[in-house]
């Protein structure tokens, strides 16, 4: 199949690598000339695990074709998947004035009947507005709308594109089930889920997922402040209630919050959507609450464990929002530097990946490519982001460079009964501190 992807962000780029692997010739589409250029060379403008040998071996073998003109992306295509950001409002709400936009130019150029795939996160009821643009920009032609939304973990986006949980497809013909079939099937021929619904139950299903997992995230988050008062230990509280099959272990581990792209906006987009239609979703506000108390209480660690922060070099070991990703975006950890420069704390930053990213983002940053020189002269490391290499650092040398053996743990990568003797004074999350 010709196959159109409009938007080359970290969906529409897995999108068009993996489908190109699969055997499809892919069109992918970009307005930023630089982007486009770098694609053509095979190179991913991001880090992902896997994606530039994907994108390498598509752009080689012909199948994966980079443009900055929609029409060689809809031109005699079947089906236009639209991967166009949807960043918040001021009000919350999702913009979806790219994803319009999007429609209109695919309208424009289409030339036979087809499918254009919400593949970009919206609201519920987005498709009808979509449905209606596409037919009053091409009244002469058969343009369908379906829903198909993505659920890929950053870090993790080629693996579950090519061996996906779940395939889920919103349509309300058998025309567009039947060309998303097409689409999927070198994946359901290997036993993958595929899940057809109508439109508007795959648009809530992705809110409604991202929302659940924020949920969870924020509730471990809200057991580690009651571990703190008590003295329990939320790690061993959380892996008692992983063994419910009913609530499961993932998306329980404690720390100092969710962040990324998509779980802060698609949370709030999702309450809003729930007033506009006439109800209130106070838990989602509380979850979302919650995520910022997490950051909140990292920084008060440092001020209690530090006393005064004026001039007092902290490190923070971390900068993406999650580990094997580069993205900055709503980083829980440049969060938290923004409230411990506010307190006159020195912050230097490590990350394996992010440093870059992190210092576009925040430029009063200090930002070092070795962990040992961000601790050098510290009085104090965070540990923001699970990095395995932070995990595996040299603590006696580590101890060695500081100014202060010091150690906040944001996320739980080292166990308390490990740091003991180490003569590190420890503040973990959820967990009793070790003290010399």
């Amino acid at each position: 199949m010709k196959i159109g992807v409009v938007g080359t962000g970290h969906v529409g780029l897995v999108s068009c690598a993996t489908f190109a692997a699969l055997g499809h010739d892919v069109v992918g589409i970009d307005n930023d000339q630089e982007k486009i250029d770098k694609l053509r060379n095979g190179q991913s403008p991001f880090f992902e695990p896997g994606l530039d040998e994907l994108v390498a071996k598509g752009t080689a073998s012909g199948h994966l074709i980079f443009s900055t003109e929609m029409a060689d992306a809809v031109k005699d295509s079947e089906v236009v998947f639209i991967c166009v950001g949807t960043p918040p409002k001021a009000s919350g709400e999702a913009n979806l004035a790219a994803v319009e936009a999007a429609a209109r130019d695919v309208a424009k150029h289409a030339n036979q009947r087809l499918v254009v795939v919400e593949k970009s996160t919206v609201p519920a009821g987005t498709s009808n507005r979509l449905q209606t643009t596409l037919k009053r920009q091409r009244p002469d032609l058969q343009l369908e709308v379906a829903s198909n939304p993505e659920f890929l973990r950053e870090g993790k986006g080629v693996e579950d594109s090519m061996s996906p949980e779940r395939i889920l497809v919103g349509a309300d013909s058998d025309f567009a089930f039947d060309v998303l079939r097409r689409v999927y099937e070198p994946l359901t021929a290997k036993g993958h889920l595929l899940l057809e619904t109508d439109i508007t139950t795959a648009e809530i299903s992705k809110h409604a997922c991202n929302a659940f997992l924020s949920m969870k995230i924020s509730f471990a988050n809200a057991l580690a402040r009651l571990c703190e008062a008590s003295g329990g230990d939320v790690v061993k509280v959380t892996e008692v209630m992983g063994t419910d099959k009913r609530i499961g272990p993932q998306f329980l581990n404690a720390g100092i919050g969710y962040g990324g792209y998509c779980f802060p906006k698609d949370l709030q987009a999702f309450e809003r959507l729930a007033q506009s239609l006439g109800y209130e979703f106070p838990l989602l506000r509380e979850v979302a609450n919650i995520n910022d108390e997490a950051v909140a209480a990292a920084a008060k660690k440092v001020e209690d464990v530090l006393w005064n922060l004026d001039g007092k070099r902290v490190a923070l070991f971390g900068l993406a929002f999650k580990p094997a990703t580069d993205d900055v975006r709503l980083s829980p950890a440049l969060a938290l530097a923004r409230l411990l420069l506010d307190k006159g704390a020195v912050i230097v930053g490590y990350d394996p990946q992010a440093g870059p990213n992190a210092k576009a983002e925040m430029p009063e940053l200090e930002v070092v490519e070795d962990p040992f020189d961000a601790a050098t002269g510290a009085h104090c490391v965070v540990i923001t982001t699970e990095w395995p290499e932070i995990a595996d650092l040299d603590l006696p040398r580590l101890k060695q460079v500081m100014a202060e053996p010091v150690i906040v743990d944001g996320r739980n990568v080292f166990d308390p009964s490990q740091m003991a003797g180490t003569g590190f004074t420890y503040i973990p999350t959820g967990r009793p501190p070790v003290v010399p």
